[in-house]
């Protein structure tokens, strides 16, 4: 088997594929997409044939679903399974709908979340079709509405993938999916007046994804006060070892990434870890859970850090249960995310036996990432190196 783990810069969201090669025959695995640019196109259309055997899309941040909804819009592509954690909420009562002061807010709300869409995903949407959410585009196909397990998702359920290994999800919990629930009765109930018990609603995946939007666009971030470097105060190293010491309050993640898809793929001797935007403290949970007895650190072939490199989602508590030669970055936010805070709590930390050098692959260039680029002695000291051109990962067995 030859196995191609995969990542491109989507905005400055996330784009990962998983490719699984046996005699010729191909298994693909699709992890989001910000950003649906023409060199993922291309992609998926001549390496992956148009073929998309699973397509994981881990919360419904706009910098993980727009650029999948509109590759969805290709009838030529072929999708084989969705998992996606949307509205599975049963309904009380009977069918309802909107009355005509409900739809004039709802309206008023997509047209202010469409404003901010493009500075999520750096590229220009029209509000209309920005407002379109991933499950409605979704339910618009009958064959892809075929393919989409309408359950949760949760910690703890496993996808056998045959002779490609399999997938066994370390987040979220259910705890993580009702918060996120409350919030959107929340929201429902102030903005739209609506009866919180919540009955059968026409179109209830858009109303959810939308409303769960706008209720974000709400909340200050805290992110954006607690993740900032001060490049050139003191050295890289000093500047790292500092940051990585710093207190990590993980209630501060927002409800949509702590309610993030998170996993492992593993075929015989082999595993890579895909974190979405997760809370390190439920992944490493059901790390505990899923590899009970067994030694840890746990060695991956590669790791995808959680929500960009951000302060909130690598801790030193995580980073001793998980090792790799291999750390994926994934899109960010130049001056904020990869954190210095992250990238210090990976970088500077003791290989674990079995590792003799780290990689760090970053597809989204930032001042950080080119000071650790030109830091030849630092790399030297902590047996790491800096890849931000091929962010692949290819190995056989």
């Amino acid at each position: 088997m030859h196995v191609t783990f995969k990542t491109f810069q989507s905005g400055i969201g996330d784009c990962i594929f998983l490719l699984m090669n046996q005699e010729e025959v191909q298994f693909s695995v699709m992890v989001d997409c910000g950003k649906l640019t023409d060199e993922i196109a291309s992609y998926i259309k001549n390496d992956l044939k148009n073929t998309i055997n699973l397509l994981v899309v881990t919360h419904i941040d706009n910098d993980h679903i727009i650029g999948v909804r509109d590759m969805l819009k290709n009838d030529s592509i072929k999708v084989g399974q969705i998992v996606f954690n949307c509205y599975q909420r049963n309904a009380l009562g009977g069918a309802k709908k909107l009355n005509k002061y409900q739809k004039e807010r709802l309206a008023a709300i997509e047209k202010e979340i469409g404003l901010v869409v493009g500075d999520l995903i750096e590229h220009d949407v029209d509000a209309p079709a920005a407002m379109k959410g991933l499950a409605a585009t979704i339910l618009e196909y009958p064959k892809l509405k075929k393919v989409w397990g309408r359950e949760y998702t949760v910690c703890g359920n496993f996808l056998d993938l045959k002779e490609n290994g399999t997938i066994t999800f370390l987040s979220p919990t259910i705890d993580e999916l009702e918060k996120l629930d409350k919030e959107f009765r929340h929201v429902l109930f102030d903005e739209l007046n609506v009866d919180k018990t919540l009955g059968k609603w026409d179109d209830k995946e858009n109303l959810y994804e939308i409303l769960l939007r706008y209720a974000m666009l709400q909340k200050p971030s805290v992110e954006s006060d607690s993740e900032k470097d001060v490049l050139g105060a003191i050295s890289l190293e000093n500047r790292l070892k500092r940051a990585a010491a710093t207190p990590v309050n993980t209630q501060e993640i927002s409800s949509a990434n702590q309610a993030s898809l998170a996993f492992v793929w593993e075929k015989d001797d082999h595993r890579i870890l895909v974190m979405g935007d997760a809370n390190p403290d439920v992944v490493m949970n059901g790390l505990l859970d899923y590899y009970k007895g067994k030694t840890f650190p746990v060695l991956f072939d590669a790791v995808k850090v959680s929500h960009h490199g951000s302060h909130f989602n690598t801790t030193k508590e995580l980073m001793r249960h998980v090792d790799s030669g291999n750390f994926f970055f994934t899109g960010g936010t130049e001056g904020k995310r990869p954190s210095v805070e992250a990238v210090g709590r990976i970088a500077l930390r003791p290989l674990a036996n079995g590792i003799n050098q780290r990689t760090m692959h970053f597809n989204y260039l930032t001042s950080l990432i080119k000071e650790l680029l030109d830091d030849k002695e630092l790399q030297k000291k902590y047996n790491f190196i800096i890849d931000t051109r091929k962010n692949e990962l290819v190995f056989a067995f």
